[in-house]
C-alpha cells in the first residue's frame, strides 16, 4: 500500500539521517521525477515538481543526483538546476558540483555505436511508432507508440543487429525500450558508489529512487541505503515502493522541509 511504505520511507531516513552526516538522493528522470510519455521528446518537470526539487537541493545535509537513461545533455536540460550532479547514460556520463566522469571504454566505442545505430533506423523505419535515439554513449530503441502486434519484429531487429557486436554491446529492455549499451563493468550501481565516493563525508545515506529495469543495478549493490522502486513491481530488489511520480513528488515535499537532527560537520 503507497501510505503504508510512505510513512516508512520517511520514517526510516528520519530515525537514519540522525547519525548520517549526509544524505545521497539518487533520482530517476523519466517515471520517478515526470510521467512517462508517449514521446520521449515531451516530458518536462511541471513548475511544482522544479521548486520542491530547488528547496530539497539547497540543503546543506543533501546531495541530490538526477540519474537517468538520457544523455547528459538532454537530462540537464530538462532540469537546468545549478547544485545537483547528473548521471546520464545510466551513470556511463556523471558532472556538477565539480565532479566529471566518463566511462573510457563506451567512450572508445562511440562511433561504432553510431553506425550500429544508423543501421538499425534503417530497418525498423518501417515499422510505425518506432524511434532509434543515439545517445552518445548509448542507444534506445522506443516504441511506446508501436503497435503490439509489432513488437517482436522489433526486438527481433534490435537483437539481430546486435548480435554480430556482441562483444561490445548488450541489449538492455526497459519500458517499452530497448537500450543498447556498452559491455563495461558500469552501471547505475557503480555510478552511485563513484559518487558517494567523491561526496568527502563521513557517514552517508544513500536514497535511490526509479521505476526502470537499470534502476535494479543499483537496488542490487545497495543493501545499506533506502531504496525506492516506483511504479509496479512485481519482482524488484528496492525495499520500498511508492506508486507514481505524484507519491515521488510527496515524498520530497516532505524532504524538502526536514532540518537535521544535529549538527553535522563537513
Amino acid at each position: 500500500m503507497m501510505v503504508e511504505s510512505f510513512i516508512e520511507v520517511v520514517s526510516e531516513v528520519k530515525e537514519r539521517s540522525k547519525t548520517a552526516e549526509l544524505i545521497s538522493l539518487f533520482l530517476d528522470f523519466d517515471g520517478t521525477l515526470v510521467p512517462i510519455d508517449a514521446d520521449p521528446a515531451l516530458p518536462r518537470l511541471d513548475p511544482g515538481t522544479a521548486d520542491t526539487l530547488e528547496q530539497v537541493s539547497s540543503k546543506d545535509f543533501l546531495v541530490t543526483t538526477i540519474i537517468s537513461g538520457r544523455a547528459i545533455e538532454d537530462l540537464y536540460a530538462r532540469i537546468r538546476l545549478k547544485g545537483l550532479i547528473y548521471a546520464g547514460n545510466h551513470g556511463l556520463e556523471i558532472f556538477g558540483r565539480n565532479l566529471r566522469f566518463v566511462e573510457p571504454g563506451a567512450w572508445r566505442r562511440r562511433k561504432e555505436l553510431e553506425e550500429l545505430c544508423d543501421d538499425l533506423r534503417a530497418q525498423v523505419q518501417a515499422i510505425p511508432g518506432t524511434m532509434v535515439e543515439f545517445k552518445g554513449l548509448t542507444g534506445s530503441i522506443h516504441f511506446r507508440q508501436a503497435s503490439p502486434s509489432d513488437y517482436p519484429a522489433i526486438e527481433e531487429a534490435v537483437r539481430t543487429a546486435v548480435a554480430p557486436h556482441g562483444d561490445l554491446f548488450r541489449v538492455s529492455p526497459g519500458r517499452k525500450v530497448f537500450e543498447i549499451v556498452p559491455r563495461t563493468d558500469w552501471h547505475k550501481g557503480a555510478a552511485v558508489h563513484w559518487i558517494n565516493s567523491h561526496l568527502d563525508a563521513g557517514e552517508i545515506l544513500s536514497v535511490y529512487l526509479g521505476d526502470d529495469t537499470s534502476d535494479e543495478d543499483a537496488f542490487k549493490v545497495l543493501p545499506d541505503a533506502v531504496t525506492i522502486k516506483v511504479g509496479p513491481a512485481p519482482v524488484t530488489c528496492a525495499r520500498y515502493t511508492l506508486p507514481d511520480p505524484a507519491a515521488v513528488h510527496e515524498f520530497l515535499l516532505w524532504l524538502a522541509i526536514q532540518e537535521p537532527q544535529r549538527t553535522h560537520t563537513h
